[in-house]
């Protein structure tokens, strides 16, 4: 197999979510690691590039460096690394020959509609709601629908590592940038199973876990504020915000963990809430195709309204009913474990596509 040059910035979702297929697989010699767009263009051999998180910090695309790049390898591959939906970077779409995300719109012509603020909910409260941005963000459409054909499914942040050890993967985040990417490795440890009965008998003194911020871009940050409106002086929600350890411990406690959309839909919470063994309470996932996918509704999490109108009658049915908890729960506890278990043959699918474009 060709060797394969992986161009990346060193942060912690890299290091801990989207490189680890990468940074775990058994032949590390495939793979040569860079976070310097000018090794890649003047020093770098090899014909195949795979982009991972690039023009993220800064959110702008380099046209310029794309072209260059396009002239210079066989095959490039962009994996795309927003927690949403939404394509920010359409502009790479003709320079590439795959575009991998974490997630995708189930209708693929909403690509060929421009997005207020970038992601289908921002868009969403901006017509409906009226939100606006103080400065407002518009994504450009996919005119072009022969470059759709290059969007592929990759994995979300949920085959990363949790709970989230902030020192611990700084620190390693550090080393990467100092020294060498593939000395994360040893940072990385398998996400721990254990019986789910041992794990939903601990005490459940939380009804609702809702430690929710608010992210700066109003369209975004509407939805949480709408949430925060109807919960308000509720004492079953378990509000504010607290620090990472205290946030842990909170999680195995708890029936319900609320998980709104942040700076896209897919979060961390929603995947600390499955390993907490609490039932996912989650604005409605059917929009979007994802891997590891614990959005089957009614299955492995409740759904409720974007717009939260429904988001009190969702947990007054969920807290009344200890046999449907459990099951939906124990459900997504099951189906995320297993899908992880199946990450090394999907990763090996995906190598094979970026290789030959056969997968």
């Amino acid at each position: 197999m060709a060797n394969i040059t992986v161009l990346s910035i060193y942060d912690r979702i890299a290091c801990f979510h989207t490189l680890r297929p990468f940074l775990l697989y058994h032949d590390q010699a495939l793979f040569d690691y860079t976070n310097s767009v000018d090794f890649c263009l003047q020093r770098d051999r090899n014909r195949i590039l795979v982009m991972v998180r690039w023009f993220l910090k800064p959110d702008r695309v380099d046209m310029e460096v794309m072209r260059r790049l396009r002239d210079k390898y066989d095959r490039i591959i962009f994996f795309h690394d927003d927690a949403g939906g939404g394509i920010p970077r359409a502009q790479v779409l003709p320079y590439v020959d795959r575009f991998y995300q974490k997630a995708l719109f189930r209708d693929r012509s909403l690509y060929q509609h421009s997005l207020y603020g970038k992601e289908l909910y921002s868009d969403y409260f901006h017509r409906e709601h009226g939100v606006d941005d103080p400065n407002p963000i518009t994504r450009a459409a996919v005119e072009d629908t022969e470059q759709l054909k290059k969007l592929r499914l990759s994995w979300n942040i949920g085959i990363g590592q949790f709970p989230k050890r902030k020192y611990r993967q700084r620190f390693a985040v550090a080393i990467a940038r100092l020294v060498d990417l593939k000395l994360v490795r040893a940072f990385h440890s398998p996400v721990r199973r254990v019986a789910f009965s041992k794990l939903f008998s601990k005490a459940r003194d939380i009804d609702v876990h809702a430690r929710l911020g608010l992210v700066k871009q109003p369209s975004l940050a509407e939805q949480r504020r709408l949430i925060l409106q109807k919960i308000e002086g509720d004492p079953r929600f378990l509000t504010g915000e607290v620090g990472q350890r205290q946030y842990n411990h909170e999680l195995s406690r708890s029936r319900i963990v609320l998980s709104p959309f942040g700076w896209g839909e897919l979060c961390f919470r929603d995947f600390e809430a499955v390993l907490s063994g609490a039932v996912l309470l989650k604005p409605d996932m059917n929009h979007l195709e994802t891997w590891p996918d614990i959005f089957v509704d009614g299955e492995t999490y409740v759904p409720f309204a974007w717009d939260a109108k429904d988001l009190l009658e969702k947990v007054d049915a969920i807290l009344t009913d200890d046999t449907f908890c459990r099951r939906i729960a124990q459900n997504s506890y099951t189906a995320y474990h297993d899908q992880l278990q199946r990450l090394d043959d999907r990763f090996e699918i995906i190598l094979q596509d970026i290789v030959s474009g056969e997968g």
